[in-house]
């Protein structure tokens, strides 16, 4: 199994994991020490960069749930894991421990309130948790609901956190909801759609003022070949950006100094994208890419990219 190293200067390195199964995810703890990678059977990984080297070690959970979602804690004193049939894990003080989960729908991803008081948990049937840092504790949040909740982001002045979601006329709506906001008490529909789309990955630029803020979003819709969306939003209004990729987009993600982003997707597919243009990166794979994840709080930027499996991984 492989991922990658992007070195920030449009290259690729693949590295071998010493794991036999699939990773799902990967977080950097934010201050780019170490990343956690978790994926099925409850596979978690530390994985450490030293120089050119790159070092893995097992994290025993105790857990055999398919993790999907890593997210740390703005401290990085916790992290939360989540995945299938519910399962939530808090990592702290170098151990893991399986929460009391409010739900038995699979979950997908996790991301922190910037002020590190609660966690927001998206998953399939529209399910929205809440975890408080405080209490320990897991609750639904009510308000409005997709067929699936696929990304998560917080917006970086913490006013509330935008969801990404699989906007399925199977799921019985009439006119389905791609976006969502919440703000940790109530989630909110926010934008609607005449298509099937799918809004894989989404991401906030980080450290932007308040009157800065901007989202990037990736989606798709299936029809005889994927029909790829990119857009931004700035919290008013959505800026599409036109986008020709010879296959589905899968992850989205700022760098850390958000003067770039990196997009990345099946069959070795990688774009940057600058306020200028969407420019195609030379990846020299052919493997389903999942991520990327930017290292944080080092001055040369780097990211990892998964690979994801051979099949269709709009479901990572």
């Amino acid at each position: 199994m492989n991922l990658y190293l992007y070195d920030g200067d449009g290259g690729l390195r693949a590295v071998n994991v010493p794991a036999a199964r699939p990773l799902r995810w990967a977080a950097w703890r934010p201050d780019g020490a170490w990343a956690m990678l978790a994926g099925n059977r409850g596979l978690v990984l530390r994985l450490e960069l030293r120089g050119v080297d790159v070092a893995f070690a097992p994290m025993p959970t105790g857990s055999t749930h398919n993790l999907r979602g890593v997210g740390w804690a703005p401290d990085g004193e916790r992290a939360l894991l989540v995945g299938n049939r519910g399962a939530v894990l808090l990592y702290e003080r170098e151990r893991f421990r399986e929460l009391e989960s409010a739900t038995v729908e699979n979950l997908r991803r996790v991301a922190w309130a910037p002020d590190g008081s609660c966690a927001l948990i998206a998953g399939n049937a529209g399910v929205v948790l809440r975890f408080d840092a405080a209490a320990r504790t897991l609750q639904p949040v009510p308000g409005d609901r997709a067929h699936t909740m696929r990304s998560i982001a917080w917006r970086p002045d913490g006013a509330y956190a935008l969801i990404g979601a699989y906007a399925s006329r199977y799921a019985g709506y009439p006119r389905p909801h791609l976006l969502y906001r919440c703000d940790g008490r109530y989630t909110q529909a926010l934008l609607a759609t005449d298509d099937d789309d799918d809004a894989l990955a989404l991401d906030w630029r980080p450290g932007a003022r308040p009157a800065q803020a901007l989202a990037l979003v990736v989606a798709y819709r299936e029809d005889q070949r994927p029909t790829n969306k990119i857009f931004l939003y700035d919290g008013a209004g959505f800026d599409r950006r036109p986008i020709e990729a010879p296959a589905t987009l899968l992850g989205a993600a700022w760098a850390p100094d958000g003067a770039r982003a990196l997009v990345c997707g099946e069959r070795g597919t990688l774009l940057l994208l600058t306020d200028a243009a969407i420019t195609p990166v030379a990846s020299a794979t052919r493997d389903n890419l999942i991520g990327p994840f930017w290292r944080p709080g080092v001055a040369a930027a780097s990211a990892l990219l998964l690979k994801g499996p051979d099949e269709k991984v709009f479901t990572a």
